[in-house]
């Protein structure tokens, strides 16, 4: 019979997971904010270091919880998958847990440097380290086609049959940067919504609950657009292409 500590770990892998994506990340967003040097070259890096995030959260997660670190992932494996249904409340809550818990990592660094920003009236510029913002028609498009994107690329990836299989984190890493670099910067977009709900309720605490009412309450954009787009990515890989795959991969078995 499992121990509570065996039917915890899963839980226990996806929290450290996402903390550590969280924390890289947002450390480097951080630094964006409080380095007038890097504004030239904020999109490389914020793009390479949130795809080396995700590749640490996969590396530390991955044996133990299928290293998902994204609600999107969790959802869409869930729907398409096979992911027990019984564990998605728990990995969601997990992630958005982990992903406080690495924002407050982050402050704990660079909360006197961030302090030290002007403020005038409105959201603390502060806020800006932890959430994402926007318009909200174009945050909300944005989110969805990244989350396309990414959470397809992750299927392929990490496809039984797939050759990139046996590099999974750091593919699946570089497909982050990508879409990133492709879609995402300079919107900032999550593509997570664990990733943006957890560092911004930590943003509520410590600089004002405005976080949540600024840009027309745009809070809900990096929460509803990675889940739609992220299901629609995972319905076309495993529907109108992974099965598609499988036929040609056993035809082309039968001519040998």
């Amino acid at each position: 019979m499992p121990s509570i500590r065996n039917v915890a770990a899963p839980y226990w892998a996806e929290f450290i997971g996402t903390l550590l994506l969280t924390l890289v990340g947002l450390g480097v967003t951080a630094q964006n904010l409080t380095n007038a040097t890097t504004s030239k070259t904020e999109a490389l890096n914020s793009s390479l270091a949130w795809g080396l995030a995700i590749t640490l959260g996969i590396w530390t997660s991955e044996h133990v919880s299928g290293g998902h670190i994204n609600p999107a992932v969790t959802l869409s494996r869930a729907i398409f998958s096979g992911f027990p249904a019984t564990r998605v409340l728990g990995y969601l809550l997990a992630q958005t847990l982990g992903a406080f818990t690495g924002a407050l990592l982050v402050w704990a660094n660079f909360g006197a440097a961030l302090g030290d920003l002007p403020n005038g009236k409105g959201l603390h510029p502060a806020a800006l380290a932890f959430i994402t913002t926007g318009d909200t028609w174009t945050g909300l498009v944005g989110e969805i086609t990244a989350s396309f994107i990414f959470v397809l690329a992750v299927f392929a990836i990490t496809d039984n049959t797939s050759t990139a299989k046996s590099i999974a984190p750091l593919a699946v890493g570089l497909a982050f940067t990508a879409t990133s670099l492709g879609v995402s910067s300079p919107l900032g977009l999550a593509v997570n919504p664990a990733r943006d709900l957890g560092p911004r309720v930590f943003a509520a605490l410590a600089y004002g609950f405005d976080v949540f009412a600024h840009g027309s309450f745009y809070f809900w954009v990096p929460l509803v657009g990675p889940l739609a787009g992220g299901a629609a990515g995972a319905f076309v890989y495993e529907w109108l292409v992974r099965r598609d795959a499988a036929y040609h991969a056993l035809e082309e078995g039968a001519a040998h």
